[in-house]
């Protein structure tokens, strides 16, 4: 009988409500993400430097024609505000 108590006994402890394991949350390892970050630059296709300086060129024309049109838009709103006040 001492047997079955015994086992009752482990039974009853084992029955306890186990609670649920939690997802350990990812440690940021500084040397993996740069090994990473390195081998993923090397993937990347650069430009040459012909077509560095003409999209640069591209660009800053872009840049500077919104810029008048811009500055054209607010001359012309500034000079009918000054008219209608």
């Amino acid at each position: 009988m001492s047997e079955q108590a015994d086992k009752k006994a482990i039974k009853a402890k084992d029955d306890k409500p186990k609670k649920p394991a939690t997802p350990k949350k990812p440690r940021f390892d500084l040397v993996k993400k740069s090994r990473e970050l390195f081998a993923e630059l090397k993937k990347v296709t650069w430009p040459s430097r012909r077509d560095l300086i003409r999209h640069s060129v591209v660009v800053s024309v872009f840049v500077i024609a919104v810029t008048v049109i811009i500055a054209l838009y607010d001359l012309v709103f500034s000079s009918l505000m000054r008219l209608l006040i």
